[in-house]
């Protein structure tokens, strides 16, 4: 079952952020580990700029984002993680993989890349810089499973830039949004947690495949059913952070995607009602901003039909 679940009944416009508790972490890891992190140094193996982009002078802020993964990953995750730290001197130690780093802490040629890259190949979370001049600009990233977009679409662009494709529904919400990431103190991250629904479970989902995948989509939507759409849709989730950096005062943005069949997640009969509740609710252009209005009588359906046999099943 998916760890977080953010389905409320009916649709909600708002970002739905929240302060991390002491005892979350930024980093998270779960089986997919091995896969994920194989798969994130493939695709920067393959076509590292189209992966991984940083401007000149945020050196300081890559470096922030090394400390604080690296530390927190190895703070949560003790089995998997360790980091000793000796002055400027750091030794990194990857349980999982059987690997391990000695580097000089603000030395860029002590580490065998850019401190974000290196430190994004190990862990799941996609790991974003957004600028500290209080207007967000995309100013660093490894992205390597986004959902329909890339760093060339968006470096240089400021957060409401970024945005600027979304629905005239949420604008409002993204400029509370944008505001809120001003405010974000250090050492008290906040997160939301964002959904959709796709006919893959491919993980790297970004702009370069959006024509085919919108091809592949148009033929099969006319094909799904109530009855066969359960286990061929996918429950696509985002945890998303935001943390202000200590030095730079620049902020993380951290993606941690999840996915499961339909069909599981439904089996679950508060987690279908949930849904159900929340396409019912979610406007139509939201819908097609998301992709989903292709299939969306067939999803009703489905999870129209798991609520009730689940139900009759119940009254027996």
């Amino acid at each position: 079952m998916l760890p977080y679940f953010p389905f409320r009944n009916e649709f909600d416009h708002r970002m739905g952020t929240v302060l991390l508790r002491p005892d979350e972490s930024l980093v998270e890891v779960d089986d997919h580990y091995g896969h994920e992190i194989s798969l994130k140094r493939a695709l920067l193996f393959h076509n590292h700029r189209y992966y991984f982009q940083a401007q000149p002078g945020t050196e300081l802020a890559q470096w922030d984002v090394l400390d604080r993964v690296l530390t927190e990953a190895a703070y949560n995750h003790p089995q998997h993680f360790s980091l000793i730290k000796s002055g400027d001197s750091w030794h990194w130690i990857n349980h999982k993989l059987a690997e391990e780093q000695r580097f000089i802490f603000g030395n860029t040629n002590s580490l065998p890349l850019a401190p974000l890259d290196w430190a994004g190949r190990q862990v799941q979370e996609d790991l974003i810089i957004l600028s500290a001049d209080g207007t967000a600009t995309l100013v660093a990233g490894q992205l390597c499973f986004p959902n329909g977009w890339c760093l060339d679409d968006k470096f240089g662009q400021t957060f409401l830039g970024i945005h600027r494709p979304a629905p005239a529904m949420v604008q409002s919400t993204l400029q509370a949004a944008h505001k809120l990431l001003e405010r974000i103190p250090e050492h008290r991250p906040i997160w939301r947690a964002s959904w959709n629904f796709k006919t893959t479970d491919q993980l790297d989902m970004s702009t370069k495949y959006s024509t085919a995948y919108n091809n592949e989509l148009a033929a099969l939507a006319p094909t799904l059913t109530s009855d066969s759409i359960g286990n061929q849709l996918f429950i696509r989730i985002e945890r998303q952070t935001f943390t202000r950096l200590p030095r730079s005062g620049a902020v993380l943005f951290g993606i941690h995607t999840y996915q499961n069949v339909l069909a599981d997640e439904a089996a679950d009969r508060d987690r279908a009602v949930r849904i159900l509740g929340t396409i019912r609710t979610t406007p139509p252009e939201m819908l097609s901003y998301k992709a989903i209005a292709p299939f969306e009588d067939a999803l009703i359906g489905f999870l129209e039909n798991s609520i009730h046999a689940d139900s009759a099943l119940v009254n027996k």
